[in-house]
């Protein structure tokens, strides 16, 4: 590995503000379960006056946390991303990807680091299993920074891939069914949350982290070798270390926010996107269908709020109002995943089985 700097002040403050109703069967609706570490972190004073509309980060630490959370997620689109008007169509004229590296085995969860200048992604190894009583396969965090693919941490058994508020890796990992943290420099893996109500996760699969501290992930049961012990769903990790469930879906996949931090939306294997309006909080309210894309897996989101979808059919790129712009093609295989990243954010990262994939667009987006 190279030479790593620690981590500035300037990743920190831009990681507070990039930031990804329950109906349960058995009566989980609303209710809540305390997390096994908490979520929080020190922010800093600065961070929390850079929301449009927050008065200060509602995260605990020294000066709190992002402030876009505070006054109702606002102000994160002005703070990560460069002002508009944006492009009527993010696509190019040739929408087709293009190979980056191949020779993985199945890649997942791409997310961007700017102040480190890479990309840091999941490769799961279906040919090797985790030994009990350890679940699901075995998988590896790469990271590119320069051109250079290096291996990160050997066996992460991450998935999908975000970023906390104090600059590190959130991830969901279903060697223990949980969702953790990697510390992007040291490579030091901690537990965010293991369990709701007592009773262990299925195999968390994509994460998304609002600016005031929310986390948000999907709870599938792809990467399930043991007896399931909860629903498949979709939860809400508060800033204050409570656990509840947004909603409980058949095998709920891709997870991400709009810009603006009021709507999040899932997808499922039914085919359905479905969005959820936040309160300022936070909290969701009830579904909305927003868009059927079949086999849908992870999303990425645009500074304009367009939607990317991945699937078989590559990358369904979609408007805020759930219309269909174009999709991206020439991948080998289904798309899995998708995250912006490169000095501008215009370069979109996709992985899809063994290969990674890029494609430069015209309006920048979302680290994850």
């Amino acid at each position: 590995m190279p030479m790593r700097h620690q981590l500035s002040m300037t990743m920190t403050m831009t990681m507070l503000l990039v930031a990804t109703v329950g109906c349960g069967d058995d009566g989980d609706s609303g209710s809540t379960a305390t997390a096994s570490t908490g979520v929080t972190s020190s922010g800093s004073g600065a961070a929390g006056g850079q929301g449009a509309s927050g008065a200060g980060g509602s995260t605990s630490g020294a000066g709190g946390g992002g402030g876009a959370g505070a006054g109702g997620g606002g102000g994160s689109m002005a703070a990560v991303c460069p002002g508009g008007p944006y492009a009527d169509s993010p696509l190019p004229a040739d929408t087709t990807a293009k190979p980056v590296q191949g020779g993985f085995d199945f890649l997942e969860g791409p997310v961007w680091f700017a102040d480190l200048d890479a990309l840091f992604f999941s490769d799961m190894h279906f040919d090797q299993a985790n030994p009990a009583p350890l679940n699901g396969p075995k998988a590896t965090m790469h990271e590119l920074t320069g051109g250079a693919f290096e291996d990160f941490v050997d066996n992460s058994s991450s998935n999908g891939l975000g970023i906390d508020l104090g600059g590190k890796i959130i991830a969901c990992t279903h060697d223990t069914r949980s969702v953790s943290r990697f510390d992007p420099v040291t490579k030091e893996r901690s537990v965010v949350i293991d369990a709701y109500m007592g009773k262990k996760f299925n195999s968390p699969n994509d994460v998304t982290v609002r600016s005031d501290g929310n986390i948000y992930f999907t709870d599938p049961d792809w990467q399930l070798t043991g007896p399931s012990e909860l629903p498949t769903a979709v939860y809400r990790i508060t800033p204050a270390n409570t656990v509840e469930v947004v909603d409980t879906l058949d095998k709920p996949n891709g997870v991400s926010l709009s810009p603006d931090e009021k709507t999040l939306y899932v997808g499922a294997v039914d085919g359905k996107i479905r969005s959820y309006a936040l309160a300022p909080d936070g909290s969701p309210g009830s579904a909305t269908d927003f868009a059927a894309v079949g086999g849908p897996d992870g999303f990425a989101v645009d500074c304009a709020g367009n939607l990317y979808v991945t699937s078989g059919a590559g990358v369904t790129v979609l408007a805020p109002d759930g219309s269909e712009l174009g999709t991206i093609t020439g991948i080998s295989g289904a798309a899995a995943n998708a995250a912006f990243g490169g000095p501008t954010r215009t370069t979109l990262y996709i992985t899809a089985g063994a290969t990674l994939y890029s494609i430069e667009l015209a309006i920048p987006g979302y680290p994850y």
